[in-house]
């Protein structure tokens, strides 16, 4: 069973003061140059996925505002950041976002550099009168730690360890194993808006009940209870197998709860006027189809079986999560305009089972229930990491692009947030108690420019 257990809190009442705060966050150049020196610059901030640089050779880049971070796998099997820019003339090395190399050749004028930094070549070296000093021209380090699956860089070096900044939540994230998922998507979409209004969206559940119907039919979102963490952390546990209940209760199970039912071989006649046992009913069929199978749930509580878990990790993740699959979202501001951002979402999904576990997610007219709903089967054996699909939040608004029904309803919203902040007419916000996690984010960040 699980070592730690959430302690929440009811979403009617808010464990801190509501304070509220004026607009210029959002809106003013000042702010977001003081992020850039304080919070950016001095706050672990998550790269990518560990999986992404397991080899030797295998690389990621990471962009934060004007700053581009190079990590890698060296040959040695150590994990270095470096800035991605060469020491010669500054030009930017490594414009992939991930890959593999055997070393960083600068496409300007050829200087080489190993995986670990180090200057190894200069063409012309015998030309520069003042020397090639190749241990203060090697690329400028980053701190960089590896931790739930994840790793993590830091600009400047000050302020709590990794093992210290993750300790509120480490715990509780640690049984899901995000170092054993697989990439399954990786998509980033240029918004228009600041990146503190997506991080204000993915913090509070006021909003479901007016943006995405589909889940009443699936989730209780109402009551979801929420949690409050040092450093700036939050967390919601959100029931599944459920219905809301800000609506009434349905007389059979919904249309989506009939595909969790059926993916376990329950029968949904079997529930009409028993929805609320649909639940429990599926937290133990699944564990009994696990146990036949020899997957391991004995670090996961009943409720995680059936329920999404989401912790918001200061500044700029949100992590959704379940024992099948996870969300990696992540919110990144624009380099000129404080207006603008840029949102990631990295789709992980737990491979295991068989192939006839897929089979059964999915409903007669063929559309899958979702990687949470089921056993996912085994890893393909054909699998690629697929490569980053970048795109603008027009391009989901016209639907050419999509990053599931439900993010792409709140990435529809959030463009005219933005809108109405620059109205004279809107001075500052004016948080509700079930917004706690709206106003414990905006603490940390008032305490980050503070210097705290």
């Amino acid at each position: 069973m699980p070592k730690a257990s959430p302690q929440p809190h009811a979403p009617d009442t808010a464990p801190i003061p509501i304070t509220n705060f004026t607009k210029d966050r959002y809106v003013s150049r000042e702010w977001m140059e003081r992020e850039r020196d304080h919070l950016w610059a001095r706050t672990w901030l998550v790269a990518g996925m560990a999986a992404d640089v397991a080899a030797p050779g295998q690389y990621f880049t990471f962009e934060i505002g004007a700053e581009s971070i190079l990590i890698a796998r060296g040959a040695d099997g150590g994990l270095r950041a470096m800035h991605n820019a060469c020491t010669h003339r500054g030009t930017r090395l490594v414009t992939e976002p991930l890959g593999t190399l055997r070393k960083v050749v600068c496409p300007y004028h050829a200087w080489a550099y190993g995986l670990d930094g180090e200057l190894q070549g200069v063409p012309g070296a015998a030309r520069f009168s003042n020397g090639i000093p190749k241990r203060d021209l090697a690329l400028k380090p980053v701190e960089v730690e590896e931790a739930l699956g994840m790793v993590f860089v830091r600009l400047v070096p000050a302020g709590p360890t990794i093992a210290e900044f993750l300790a509120p939540i480490a715990e509780l994230i640690a049984p899901y194993r995000l170092e054993a998922m697989t990439v399954s998507n990786d998509q980033t979409v240029s918004h228009t808006c600041n990146w503190k209004a997506i991080l204000d969206n993915f913090a509070e559940l006021y909003h479901v009940p007016f943006i995405h119907p589909l889940h009443r039919r699936m989730f209780e979102c109402a009551a979801a209870p929420f949690e409050l963490f040092d450093h700036g952390h939050t967390a919601v546990y959100v029931e599944g197998g459920t219905t809301d209940s800000g609506f009434p209760v349905p007389e059979a199970p919904t249309d989506l709860l009939a595909m969790q039912l059926q993916a376990f071989g329950l029968d949904p006649a079997d529930f009409k006027g028993r929805v609320p046992a649909i639940r429990p009913a599926l937290q133990r069929a699944k564990r009994k189809v696990a146990e036949a199978r020899g997957i391991d749930y004995s670090a996961f509580s009943d409720a995680q079986l059936s329920d999404v878990w989401q912790f918001n990790l200061f500044p700029n993740v949100i992590l959704s999560i379940t024992p099948e699959s996870a969300w990696l979202m992540r919110s990144r501001p624009d380099a000129t305009d404080p207006g603008k951002s840029h949102f990631d979402m990295i789709t992980l999904v737990q491979f295991h089972g068989t192939e006839q576990d897929v089979a059964k997610a999915k409903g007669e007219d063929g559309v899958e229930a979702g990687t949470h709903f089921r056993l996912n089967g085994p890893r393909p054996a054909d699998y690629q990491r697929p490569q980053r699909d970048s795109f603008t939040h027009e391009d989901i608004i016209a639907g050419r692009k999509t990053m599931t029904v439900t993010i792409d309803e709140d990435i529809s919203l959030l463009a005219r947030v933005q809108q109405g902040m620059a109205s004279s007419g809107f001075e500052a916000v004016w948080l509700s108690d079930e917004e706690a996690r709206v106003q414990h984010f905006h603490d940390a960040l008032d305490a980050a420019l503070a210097g705290e």
